[in-house]
């Protein structure tokens, strides 16, 4: 009995002596839920050309979140520090095509800081406490939607313009000549 007591503590004081990452922020439910897909879910957009693209939620997770480490999650290999400090907690939600292998990506972070990934091709964040409080898209109204647009400063060009709701997600992305809006599902 005695030494399965010595044991005990000696296992109890050696892990208390491993470090463990430490998160400064986590991330409310209000948050998390500004991303409002989930696993399994499909999506239908419209591209420019006005084929119908069907996405679907392929990855859905609520993780430990570093800026310069955020594919540690989603890639291996990438020679994450498990003792290494961490900004806060992130919740990132993947979208693929299956009909061009496209993909669609969102990353929401404490105090609703959204980053979008388009593709390969284009990162975007924006902070969702910034809002119009009425857009009408396409002849839909939606409320509390944030927009971003910019515009090449050297020859005055469309880079992006993207439309995104808390209840609906993408509502719209226009990317140089690419563009994908929103096909209202039955349950809307």
């Amino acid at each position: 009995m005695k030494k399965l007591l010595i044991i005990c503590t000696t296992l109890i004081m050696m892990s208390s002596c491993i470090e463990h990452a430490h998160i400064y922020q986590k991330l409310s439910d209000e948050d998390a839920a500004a991303i409002p897909y989930q696993l399994g879910q499909r999506v239908a957009f419209l591209n420019q050309d006005g084929d119908t693209l069907t996405y679907e939620v392929v990855f859905d997770d609520t993780y430990p979140y570093d800026l310069d480490r955020f594919f540690s999650r989603t890639h291996e290999g990438t020679g994450q520090n498990p003792k290494d400090d961490y900004y806060c907690y992130a919740r990132t939600v993947i979208l693929e095509c299956e009909q061009n292998n496209h993909s669609l990506g969102f990353t929401i972070r404490p105090d609703k800081d959204l980053i979008f990934y388009f593709g390969n091709d284009l990162d975007l964040n924006g902070n969702l406490l910034s809002y119009q409080p009425y857009v009408s898209l396409d002849g839909i109204d939606y409320t509390n939607v944030h927009h971003e647009i910019l515009y090449s400063q050297y020859n005055g060009q469309l880079i992006y313009d993207w439309y995104y709701n808390e209840a609906f997600g993408l509502l719209f992305i226009q990317y140089y000549n690419q563009s994908l809006t929103r096909v209202p599902s039955s349950q809307d």
